[in-house]
């Protein structure tokens, strides 16, 4: 069999890389097919074979510059076509790709990049600065490329790894990635030559780091037939068809979109800071680039769609909306609806950075739901199929091997797992989270997704809040989402966060409110009171503050990081009923 075709072998019988074989096929299949369009003030369109070639040669420039497989590679570029080039030549090399969030604080990025100690650093001048003055990865990384303008320290450019590529093979593309395919290219003429070394499916594809919104951020190694898996689960959910375009603010989901066909729309999104993007220029991408599928976080949408409805503006093209970081607000929802076509649909999708997705639910289902049980969370759907979900009792302590016993009756709010396919490996260089993570269950792994929540008697997954954030007060525990959704359709109120005062097993509960413009602070305060009064999960609340703008995590900008919400409210002086 031939290495790269699904069901083939790489080396000495071992499996090909699914992922590989998906993305060789769909760049090669239809050459004239457009590959990826990058948004913005300085819109690109690159058509597959253009992207093949570019491809083979950053695979020829990295491989000259001595990046080779199995190379931990920390990969820090502006979104664009340079990104998806350098992700696919990385991978094509079988390379293994660091991926962190640049819009993390200094210290948390160091810390993810000490522990996946990458031997090269390809980055942007800003991040080879940062790799210097901060110590991001400068110890452990020996190959450093430049993506742009070297300044004063040592290594190549990529454009200067790429000229030499061409002079040792001169039929190379010289030049910028342009529209339209490469002149005289031939239809089906495979642009990517083999690497030295296939990558297999058990092969490391790369490292996540979760998003550290509720602790330290942890590196997650994914091998390529994780990667397989989660393009395999999405693609059950239907979000994406071959040559249809495709929106993402996630280079990841990008990346899938690109593996299953699909035409990624590469918006002008700042990973640094994507609440700042320019909303109107962001609608315009994907009305111009006629977008079937937007993939994104609430905060993003719920900026997007404001944008939206105060025009007048209707995202005609959209037939998918799909929702993931955070669990969908419904507010959110309802805006996000009304610029929308009567027949799009809004999927909100769970999972973590460990395993993604989990579970699944519609628009309208989530609406329903939360009607029928108000205060009883958020409806995140049935679990997708292939995946498995259970809920054990809630504890702190490590669990080294599974027991039905730890299962708790349905209804009853629990910490849930998840056994999976797509379910990356152990976290790296930090056995403690893994030991707190894991469950080992015969030749399966159960994963602890840090999340409470409970299986109803319809077989749905409720989300309760993540276990680290619950309150803990003296008459028990209370979740944050079974109590700040109550608050949502609020007049005045943008957000609220429950957090807890105090040693654990005696803590005030407190809740912060974000105002919309122009709200004043005494209607919504009184009306903030007077509506948890109403119900039994939120009629212990006697104190509510206010906060300018909740600190958020910096991937989605959808998390609250109700960790240093809670240490500035300990310092507020209380507040009351009055």
């Amino acid at each position: 069999m031939t290495p790269g075709v699904p069901g083939g072998t790489g080396r000495a019988g071992v499996a090909a890389s699914e992922l590989i074989a998906r993305l060789d096929r769909h760049l090669h299949d239809r050459p004239d097919a457009v590959a990826c369009h990058v948004g913005g003030r300085a819109p690109l369109t690159v058509h597959r074979a253009r992207m093949a070639r570019v491809v083979e040669e950053t695979a020829a420039a990295l491989a000259l510059a001595g990046v080779r497989h199995g190379m931990r590679t920390v990969l820090l570029v502006h979104p664009g076509v340079e990104l998806v080039a350098l992700a696919l030549a990385l991978l094509r090399l079988g390379a293994v790709p660091v991926l962190v969030d640049p819009g993390m604080p200094y210290a948390a990025v160091r810390r993810c990049l000490e522990r996946a100690a990458p031997e090269a650093f390809i980055g942007v001048p800003l991040a080879q600065a940062a790799r210097l003055a901060l110590g991001w990865a400068r110890r452990s990384s020996r190959v450093t490329i430049t993506v742009g303008p070297r300044r004063s320290w040592p290594g190549p450019t990529l454009a200067g790894l790429r000229a030499a590529a061409r002079r040792r093979a001169p039929e190379l593309p010289a030049g910028r990635p342009a529209t339209g395919p490469p002149p005289g290219t031939p239809a089906g003429r495979p642009a990517t030559g083999p690497p030295s070394r296939t990558p297999a499916a058990g092969d490391v594809a790369l490292i996540a780091c979760t998003s550290g919104s509720t602790g330290p951020p942890k590196g997650v190694p994914l091998r390529h037939r994780h990667l397989a898996a989660q393009l395999d689960l999405l693609d059950g959910l239907g979000l994406v068809r071959p040559g249809v375009p495709v929106l993402s603010t996630f280079l990841p989901f990008a990346l899938g979109a690109t593996a299953l066909g699909a035409t990624a729309v590469i918006p002008d999104v700042d990973p640094r800071r994507p609440i700042r993007a320019d909303f109107a220029a962001l609608a315009a991408d994907i009305l111009r680039h006629r977008v079937a599928t937007v993939f994104a976080a609430p905060a993003l949408l719920d900026r997007l769609a404001r944008h939206c409805v105060a025009r007048g503006v209707v995202l005609d093209t959209v037939e998918t909306v799909a929702v993931a970081g955070a669990p969908l607000p419904l507010p959110t929802l309802e805006r996000v609806r009304r610029c929308l076509p009567r027949a799009a649909r809004v999927l909100s999708v769970y999972g973590a950075t460990e395993c993604l997705p989990v579970a699944a639910i519609e628009g309208a289902d989530l609406r329903a739901a939360s009607a029928e049980h108000p205060g009883a969370g958020t409806c995140l759907g049935r679990p997708v199929a292939g995946v498995q979900v259970r809920v054990i009792g809630v504890t702190d302590r490590a669990i080294s091997l599974w027991s039905d016993a730890l299962l708790v009756p349905a209804g009853t709010v629990g910490e849930i797992l998840v056994a999976s396919p797509a379910l990356g490996d152990p976290y790296l260089d930090d056995p403690r989270a893994t030991s707190l993570a894991r469950i080992a269950d015969g030749d399966r792994v159960w994963h602890r997704m840090g999340d409470l929540g409970y299986l109803d008697g319809r077989g749905r997954l409720w989300f309760a809040g993540r276990k680290s954030e619950r309150v803990r007060t003296r008459d028990g525990d209370l979740c944050t989402e079974h109590v700040e959704p109550l608050f949502a359709a609020l007049p005045g109120v943008r957000g609220t966060a429950l957090v807890g005062v105090g040693p654990p097993g005696a803590q005030r509960p407190v809740l912060v409110v974000e105002r919309e413009p122009g709200a004043r602070r005494a209607d919504v305060r009184a009306a903030v009171l007077e509506h948890a009064a109403r119900h039994p999960r939120s009629s212990g609340i006697q104190e509510v503050l206010f906060h300018p703008g909740f600190p958020m995590d910096a991937r989605h900008n959808s998390k609250i990081r109700r960790h240093v919400l809670a240490a500035w409210a300990s310092r507020r002086p209380r507040v009351g009923r009055r």
